[in-house]
């Protein structure tokens, strides 16, 4: 399978996902994205699950490498009363001058993009100060638990189908080394999806 199979396999998969992705996290993106200023940069983008939860009006920045999940995101993005500019990228350098966002947003992102520690400082940088930091993100499971024990069999073959999504990420960690002071919710989902139950949910604000 080459990796462009695997990308359209995977924009596939996660947009026949969405009903699901809204049932789990919507009561959290709700309550997390009323903290979103006026102007907005997601993150990963993906199918554009997220748009439905922006304030309307806003002026939002979505950075995508995926040409696949591009594709499904642009379908509804004109279906919300948005201000949307799409770049094709990646995380790890972004293409903006430092404190251009009042918001950065980042949901099921930093599980699989190949240098997490660069795209922390990239949305540090590019965030205003007093500018807020949004996250939703699956993480490892605690040492000795049944999850974690499914993670360490399931970690090499996910991380190979879902293009780099790795499953053992401590990322709450890394986020407190960029925003001592983030908030940080740890919860463990009761879902099918076994190796990615244990998630971190919160948001930081720049210093």
């Amino acid at each position: 399978m080459t990796c462009r199979c695997k990308s359209k396999f995977n924009a596939v998969f996660m947009k026949n996902l969405e009903w699901y992705i809204h049932k789990i996290y919507g009561k959290y993106k709700r309550e997390l994205f009323n903290r979103s200023g006026n102007k907005v940069l997601e993150i990963g983008a993906g199918t554009g699950t997220n748009l439905p939860y922006y304030k309307k009006g806003i002026d939002l920045t979505i950075i995508e490498p995926s040409k696949d999940m591009l594709k499904y995101f642009l379908e509804k993005a004109g279906k919300h009363n948005l201000n949307i500019h799409v770049i094709e990228g990646f995380g790890e350098k972004i293409p903006f001058e430092e404190e251009t966002f009042d918001t950065v947003v980042s949901t099921l992102v930093l599980c699989s993009v190949k240098e997490q520690e660069e795209v922390l400082k990239e949305i540090k940088r590019v965030l205003k100060t007093g500018g807020t930091f949004i996250f939703i993100e699956h993480v490892k499971a605690p040492e000795g638990s049944f999850t974690a024990k499914v993670q360490d069999v399931f970690h090499k073959g996910w991380k190979w189908i879902f293009e780099g999504c790795d499953i053992k990420r401590d990322t709450g960690s890394t986020i407190k080394r960029f925003f001592p002071e983030a908030q940080i919710k740890q919860i463990r989902f009761n879902s099918p999806f076994i190796p990615v139950n244990y998630h971190i949910i919160g948001y930081a604000v720049k210093k």
